[in-house]
């Protein structure tokens, strides 16, 4: 785990611990990645294909080959059969492709790149997996505020419906005001059921991406810090360089034409050296011993040149330069992409930022009219109408913070996603 992930420093806030139950991102992405196990499969892909980029497998190594028979032969063609012998023998061979074309060449570049887009689409996995774990976390974030909220809401509508009761006990305040601030009271308390159910499921989501038990207790950290100032330039430069995405579709591209040039090889001679050394000795009747057996030691060299095979090759070169159009216009696609995505992403970032800004403004207006509101009714001067007004104008401009914030941080990471810069990774 450590190999493949590295969280970068800034890019997870790591919130103060609240109390010693409390989750915070960072802990949550940690957990995800050690549990997930569509990681793990990546890692494994991944582990394979570096493993599969070998000299050997791509035949630039000589092949050692150790043999030993034994063989019984007898002439049936008389009766009784006569002139029964064992061959026994062992050899050692050695066999080496000095040219083919350079096509082992090019099929080891061929697993160097695909050793790379091994890591490319680990990276793209765990940057999938710690996004949506991010979504999850400040999902359940935001379950809690809403039912903190909700929970101020019932409060508020408890303390109208006492001074409502009081007031009509000493006549002054009608029976529909008293009906009324009930009203309000069950209508917020079916808010507020609804608001611990979300939060209770929320918890069960997350703890289901973090694949452990859904009912584990969880206590998230609310705040959120913004620390992405870069310019879009900057981040558009970074995004083509480190983007897993774009970089998966130039790794296709590379492997594409890598499998055309090593196609057109199959055109060229092919020259092959091998060389034995062994024993045999011939033994009349079933004799398997080998006391004064004949050396035997060969040196050779083989010449082919492929004149006609049926079209064989002119297909594969032919199937090889379409797929490699095919997966140029893919890497040019994957760029165009990024660049429309990155854009879009950034674009939405700046106004969440600034919804953010607009939604802390309305709050802080939305708190000083509920406590003017809130004077003026105790003192009879506002309807029970206007009172209710003001008190849902507060609750509507904390839901609409809340929302903000969260959005704010999520368009962040999915910039950082974009960019690469949500795993810290290291080319080779």
């Amino acid at each position: 785990m450590n190999k493949y992930v590295a969280l970068l420093a800034g890019l997870i806030t790591v919130f103060p611990v609240l109390s010693q139950t409390t989750l915070n991102l960072s802990e949550a992405i940690c957990i995800a990645l050690e549990n997930n196990p569509n990681i793990q499969i990546a890692q494994n892909n991944a582990a394979n294909a570096k493993n599969e980029a070998q000299i050997g497998n791509a035949g630039l190594l000589p092949q050692f080959t150790l043999s030993a028979s034994a063989v019984y032969s007898e002439d049936a063609g008389q009766l009784p059969p006569r002139d029964a012998s064992t061959t026994t023998s062992t050899q050692l061979q050695i066999g080496y492709t000095l040219f083919d074309g350079f096509g082992n060449i090019y099929r080891f570049k061929q697993l160097q790149a695909g050793s790379k887009l091994g890591q490319a689409e680990a990276q793209n996995q765990i940057e999938s997996i710690i996004l949506q774990v991010a979504d999850g976390y400040y999902r359940t974030a935001a379950a809690y505020e809403n039912r903190q909220i909700a929970q101020e809401l019932v409060r508020l509508s408890q303390e109208r419906f006492n001074r409502a009761q009081n007031r009509a006990e000493y006549g002054r305040a009608r029976t529909l005001d008293v009906l009324s601030a009930r009203v309000d009271l069950n209508a917020d308390s079916v808010t507020l059921a609804q608001a611990d159910l979300q939060w209770e499921q929320s918890i069960r989501s997350l703890n289901l991406l973090l694949f452990r038990d859904i009912n584990t207790s969880i206590s998230v950290d609310t705040s959120v810090i913004i620390n992405l100032q870069t310019s879009l330039i900057d981040l558009m430069n970074q995004a083509l360089d480190n983007n897993a995405g774009l970089e998966a579709a130039r790794l296709q591209e590379q492997q594409a034409r890598y499998q055309f040039q090593a196609a057109q090889t199959a055109h060229l001679p092919r020259l092959d050296l091998s060389a034995s050394y062994g024993y045999s000795q011939l033994n009349p009747d079933i004799d398997l011993d080998f006391n004064n057996p004949v050396k035997t030691a060969r040196i050779g060299a083989s010449f082919s040149f492929n004149l006609f095979n049926g079209f064989q090759t002119q297909i594969k070169r032919q199937n090889a330069r379409r797929n490699l159009e095919n997966q140029a216009m893919l890497a040019e696609q994957a760029d165009l992409s990024l660049r429309r995505d990155l854009t879009n992403a950034y674009q939405g970032f700046q106004t969440s930022l600034h919804v953010w800004a607009l939604a802390r403004r309305s709050l802080e207006v939305a708190l000083l009219n509920f406590r003017r509101a809130e004077e003026l009714y105790q003192l009879g001067q506002v309807t029970t109408t206007q009172f209710r007004e003001a008190q849902l104008n507060l609750i509507k401009a904390r839901s609409q913070v809340s929302t903000a914030k969260y959005d704010a941080k999520l368009n962040e990471m999915g910039i950082r996603r974009l960019v690469g810069d949500l795993v810290a990774w290291k080319k080779k």
